[in-house]
């Protein structure tokens, strides 16, 4: 029996962390926090298998632990549970933001359970991996190769890998990875078109937004990786607004959140229109939207293009 809470940004790396704990396991139930109810959770974790099976329950953007809130009925039962858990389940929490230490859930996750942090890879760290994922793979290829690959994509672990697993389906078979094939199937200018992309959804420009997810969409960028990167800033304002609303200073936010000067200048411009409520609604959304897209139930980039329209039309009123 475990009772564990995962903090990390990338999935990837999130879910290697899971499949240590879970291995080979195959009795393994998932919710999604911003689905469903700590009852539907604490509801699987204390049911009792007449076979006496071990069994898994992931519970996903678990972001109570973070700046989420659960209400008071909620948080008593989930500490009910903490005290008393089924010993034939192991609880795995996720959460993708930073954890709130002051949080009586967390600090009890702290000092009775287990909370496993992973950071963000450092550059040298990626390009170790994709070498040995390729190698492992039967692919060769060099450093530099490698380099743009991690450059191009800002040193993003998910979205390193998402380039690397076009390059095999481009080539099929393994062979050396030449430079100026992946200059060709690595997406040019991603980095720009999604800062831009992100910038102008944040300013409520619907043209320029529309424009850039056109461009984006020929370069077979994944919608789901735009929701991710558009759920950041929009999170990132979200923080600065509250801690501006506890009388933080802004040496205080650029710690708290660990900002650069001139990232903090951009997000309390980009804010300064939205109430606290209004991008609250909007993270609503986007997950929403995640998780329909990612079950299939809409059709992805019509899905995204709807989304902008909405946002970008309430922005302007």
């Amino acid at each position: 029996m475990k009772i564990v809470l995962i903090n990390g940004e990338s999935i990837l790396l999130v879910n290697e962390a899971i499949n240590k704990i879970v291995k080979d396991n195959k009795n393994v139930t998932s919710f999604d926090m911003n689905v469903n109810s700590i009852e539907d959770v604490l509801l699987e974790a204390g049911y009792f298998s007449m076979f006496e099976e071990e069994k898994f329950i992931i519970a996903r953007n678990a972001s109570f632990f973070g700046t989420g809130k659960l209400n008071e009925k909620n948080i008593e039962k989930l500490l009910n549970y903490f005290n008393n858990p089924n010993s034939l389940s192991s609880l795995i929490f996720i959460c993708n933001e930073k954890l709130d230490s002051r949080k009586k859930l967390t600090k009890v996750m702290k000092e009775k359970y287990e909370i496993i942090t992973i950071p963000n890879l450092k550059f040298y760290e990626i390009e170790n991996r994709v070498e040995a994922y390729l190698k492992k793979l039967g692919y060769k290829i060099d450093k530099d190769t490698v380099k743009y690959i991690i450059s191009n994509n800002s040193s993003n672990y998910d979205l390193v890998m998402h380039e690397v697993e076009k390059i095999i389906l481009y080539y099929n078979n393994p062979c050396y990875i030449k430079y100026s094939d992946v200059e060709n199937i690595v997406s040019k200018g991603i980095n720009t078109n999604n800062f831009l992309f992100v910038d102008a959804i944040v300013n409520g420009d619907l043209e320029k937004s529309l424009a850039v997810l056109n461009d984006l969409k020929i370069m077979k960028v994944e919608p789901t990786v735009l929701i991710s990167l558009i759920a950041r800033d929009f999170r990132i304002m979200l923080n600065i607004k509250k801690l501006l609303e506890q009388n933080k200073r802004e040496y205080e936010i650029l710690n708290e959140l660990k900002l650069m000067d001139w990232q903090l200048e951009k997000y309390l411009k980009e804010s300064f229109p939205y109430k606290i409520k209004e991008l609250e609604e909007i993270l609503v959304k986007l997950t929403d939207l995640d998780l329909k897209i990612k079950s299939g139930k809409l059709e992805k980039y019509n899905a995204l293009e709807l989304f902008i329209l909405d946002v970008c039309s309430e922005h302007k009123n």
